[in-house]
């Protein structure tokens, strides 16, 4: 069988209020006693996109252009059939059906098959949206020949009006992701710092050992996928190699760099457990000040001290073995995405996303 078609797409959702004020966590961290995420569902509103080619409600997505990432083509996708700048949260599902029932109500058999994958999403509002733009690439505006309606409705009226099964799917998943607390989740984007110039080549400091024009790519590229994610909040080591993997999208994002010393590879080795608190510290932070996504930029034997603590924070054993236990940990120039929620206090890793970025 041919390869299949790659495609894209989000729920795109927006509240009434702000989902943090409607449960109080106990001191464990659990909701109270018959208290259920799902009542949050009262006051979300989903976007569906209506296709005039095919008569069909549907969720707004599209296939991948050439050297495109699904990551970003779901945000390119939302963008050019909603009008609607958004970010990324915790992913959904995958789904795949024979590209000969795409707008159909019934399913053909055989035949190259359409691959999407949907995340959830939330508009990314004005202020982030201006940071965005110069760094995602052109956006066009909705072509009424593709989809010439766009509605905001309820849950219960999503369930109705989605022409497909398929959607409906993508719905029931949705559902499940707010029953793990989504709606309230935060992103924590981990960065491993891009390709540095060997250490046997380079004669001076370790600390100021730059990246190389093939980790300087990575990092170039690596921006344009993080974007879709639109981190309102930069941290770093200090060394060279980890700043300057950042700079392409803090420059073009006009955002401040923070960095931290016991990120560094020698404070690490000196007193892991700083850096292990430094973290439960800005994951705290993130999920009691508001709705932000930071991203830090670290070394890789930091990684592995980093990620042994982690997966006692993720919410099955399945997620845990998301983070890598041996080195090198990640490559060079790519990220990990950990969605939180739960208590300041004790955070839960509901979801782990890889970010690979395209260099060509």
């Amino acid at each position: 069988m041919s390869q299949s078609v790659e495609a894209a797409g989000a729920i795109l959702y927006r509240s009434r209020q702000d989902f943090r004020g409607w449960m109080k966590f106990s001191d464990d961290g659990r909701p109270p006693a018959g208290t259920s995420p799902r009542a949050a569902l009262d006051d979300v509103e989903l976007c569906l996109v209506h296709r005039p080619k095919y008569d069909d409600w549907s969720w707004p997505k599209g296939k991948l252009e050439n050297r495109e990432t699904h990551m970003h083509a779901a945000l390119r996708e939302v963008g050019e059939e909603t009008g609607q700048i958004a970010r990324l949260g915790p992913y959904l599902a995958d789904v795949e059906y024979p590209l000969e029932s795409e707008g159909k109500r019934t399913s053909s058999k055989g035949g190259r098959l359409k691959h999407i994958r949907y995340w959830m999403a939330t508009p990314a509002g004005e202020d982030r949206a201006e940071r965005q733009r110069t760094l995602m690439g052109p956006i066009h505006k909705p072509r009424v020949k593709e989809v010439d309606q766009i509605r905001w409705v309820s849950v219960r009226t999503a369930r109705g009006l989605l022409t497909h099964h398929s959607d409906r799917a993508v719905l029931a998943a949705f559902i499940d992701r707010v029953d793990e607390g989504a709606l309230n989740a935060r992103q924590f984007i981990i960065v491993r710092h891009g390709k540095a110039v060997p250490r046997k080549e380079w004669t001076g400091r370790d600390a100021d050992r730059p990246i190389t024009p093939k980790g300087a790519a990575a990092s170039y590229a690596l921006a344009r996928e993080l974007v879709a994610f639109a981190p309102d909040l930069a941290l770093s080591s200090p060394w060279v190699r980890c700043v300057q993997t950042l700079r392409p999208y803090t420059d073009e994002a006009n955002m401040h760099l923070t960095t931290a010393g016991c990120l560094t590879e020698s404070a690490f080795k000196r007193n892991p457990t700083q850096a292990v608190k430094w973290m439960d510290d800005q994951m705290a932070d993130l999920l009691s000040l508001g709705d932000r996504t930071a991203m830090v930029c670290m070394h890789r034997p930091v990684l592995g001290g980093i990620f042994e603590h982690l997966r006692g924070l993720c919410n099955s054993k399945g997620m845990a073995k998301r983070l890598p236990e041996g080195s090198p940990f990640m490559p060079t120039g790519s990220a990990i995405v950990l969605s939180l929620t739960g208590d300041p206090a004790h955070p839960s890793i509901i979801d782990v996303q890889k970010v690979t970025p395209i260099v060509y």
